[in-house]
């Protein structure tokens, strides 16, 4: 059970960062005025059409999950574990959905008011005639299989690999700059080890 617990909040970390509250910004500009009721309705009609509930669910379970068994890889090799943590997400995945489906009109409301309040009405027109027409069904109904069809999915894991080389990058970034304050502030002898390291790797 740790290492689903582990894996769980590992996986659900950046939805957990998002959902968090934000310390609101100053404002730069004067407030936006609130979008009109036929904005409003037009923008409803497009999500209504657009979103679906169901592939909503489906895709926060196929997240979580792929997210889940990258993090339990790193957690355990012992098949055993993993299989009885898998089914333990599962188990968990599904005493959430319940609470997913009931925060759902929130969640289609919100963005029924985004939409109403950053696209115009001739946009929103056009995009419920997209939404309507054969060919915006079949995206809409078609686009979580793509999200998760290998060769896509193949694709989006090769950011987690170049993840690494960009952290080490950053890494020896960090120990240069403060091996150089060390330097203009009289340490002649200070040295970034990273470098260092790479350097007798080199040789």
């Amino acid at each position: 059970m740790k290492f689903v617990l582990s894996a769980l909040l590992l996986a659900s970390a950046p939805i957990l960062s998002a959902a968090a509250p934000q310390v609101a910004e100053p404002a730069l500009t004067v407030q936006s005025v609130p979008p009109s009721f036929e904005k409003l309705q037009l923008a409803r009609r497009f999500v209504s059409l657009a979103v679906r509930t169901d592939d909503m669910v489906e895709m926060m379970k196929i997240g979580m999950a792929q997210g889940s068994s990258a993090k339990l890889d790193g957690l355990t090799e012992d098949e055993t574990e993993k299989a009885e943590a898998e089914k333990d997400m599962k188990r968990i995945m599904a005493l959430m959905e319940p609470r997913v489906r009931q925060r759902m009109p929130n969640v289609l409301e919100s963005y029924a008011v985004v939409y109403a309040r950053d696209y115009s009405t001739e946009e929103l027109q056009q995009m419920v005639t997209f939404a309507q027409s054969p060919a915006g069904q079949h995206y809409f109904a078609h686009n979580l299989a793509v999200q998760g069809d290998p060769i896509v999915v193949r694709q989006l894991e090769g950011f987690q690999s170049d993840l690494w080389p960009a952290m080490e990058e950053f890494q020896k970034e960090k120990c240069a700059a403060k091996a150089a304050q060390r330097v203009a502030m009289g340490d002649t002898k200070a040295r970034c080890p990273l470098s260092a390291a790479k350097d007798t790797a080199a040789g």
